[in-house]
């Protein structure tokens, strides 16, 4: 069925990642809306600025479509170019998309599908440091990247910290790589503190920094969601097990890949505290599941079991999306 294609064939995985973006895409246009009155994205500075404004309707849609799409392909193209799935699958950036949808839902862009475009970037730098002799100026873009992906989602700072981690990781201690990625994080951090001090209070900053990421809060879940959830907190469990009882991968640099995205997850698990609405609980991991859960589908050697598992995440999904339009 769907797996075959998109464990194998090139051609057919992209025309259905494609489709399948464009087909659940087209019917968001016909979302009823949420109430957004309760929703306040002002601490998410740089997403803010260019969307907190009276965007157009449409243009808010497309700009959703666009960062989706790019996040699916880019979330695929990490996995197969720095070996973290042992085979080549076109599957995580399948259940991206899923993932980002199932919490598109309120005719906004969200804050986490913009930062994305620039936490990526930074773990591929990261990532692709491993045995390189020189890699400096990886360093510096990588938490370039990231210290920008925190000015669209304020939350990624949780996730700051695994910037080192994957230092250690993956690297023999050197303080100048050190150095050179604190001084990337900080950058984007100090070119705005100069601005503001130039312009209005300086400090304002820190205090939304130290508002956005002390407001912690009970987790809310609507009751649409327990399905999506409970089968990708399964299927999440299998993958684990199975890592932990098998072995993360035949490769070290896949051992290595893995042991980072695992450090990932747990930090963003505490980004989840911090979200307003009820689906929203998800989307804060959306990367490490979406690669954790696609790789374990493509090593299942019984289609029909994995086959099963897809069909389940499609089904859960589809009551997300028919009471996002609301016909149930």
């Amino acid at each position: 069925m769907i797996i075959g294609p998109l464990k194998s064939n090139i051609q057919a995985s992209i025309i259905i990642l494609i489709l399948l973006c464009i087909a659940v895409w087209s019917g968001t246009f016909a979302f009823v809306n949420t109430d957004l009155s309760l929703i306040n994205y002002k601490e998410h500075i740089l997403y803010y600025y260019f969307f907190g404004g009276n965007i157009s309707f449409t243009l808010n849609q497309i700009i959703s479509l666009i960062a989706i799409l790019l996040g699916a392909f880019f979330v695929n193209f990490i996995s197969i170019n720095q070996e973290i799935t042992s085979k080549t699958n076109y599957l995580p950036a399948f259940l991206y998309i899923l993932f980002a949808f199932s919490a598109s839902t309120k005719n906004i862009i969200e804050p986490i599908l913009l930062a994305n475009l620039f936490v990526l970037p930074s773990l591929y730098f990261l990532m692709s440091s491993y045995r390189q002799d020189y890699a400096l100026a990886e360093f510096f873009k990588a938490g370039l990247f990231m210290g920008l992906a925190s000015f669209f989602c304020i939350h990624y700072i949780v996730v700051f910290p695994l910037s080192f981690i994957v230092l250690i990781i993956l690297r023999p201690f050197n303080w100048r790589e050190w150095c050179v990625l604190l001084l990337g994080l900080i950058t984007p951090l100090y070119i705005y503190v100069s601005i503001c001090y130039l312009t209005t209070d300086y400090f304002a900053v820190f205090g939304m920094i130290k508002e956005a990421t002390s407001s912690i809060q009970k987790t809310i879940v609507s009751e649409y969601y327990f399905g999506f959830i409970f089968i990708t907190v399964l299927t999440l469990v299998f993958t684990l097990v199975k890592s932990f009882t098998k072995g993360f991968g035949s490769k070290v640099k896949t051992k290595k890949t893995k042991y980072i995205l695992l450090w990932m997850l747990l930090l963003c698990l505490i980004i989840m505290l911090f979200e307003q609405v009820s689906d929203m609980v998800l989307l804060p991991c959306i990367i490490p599941l979406s690669i954790f859960i696609g790789d374990y589908l493509a090593e299942i050697k019984q289609l029909k079991i994995a086959n099963t598992l897809l069909i389940l995440f499609l089904g859960t999904f589809a009551i997300i999306f028919f009471h996002a339009l609301g016909v149930i």
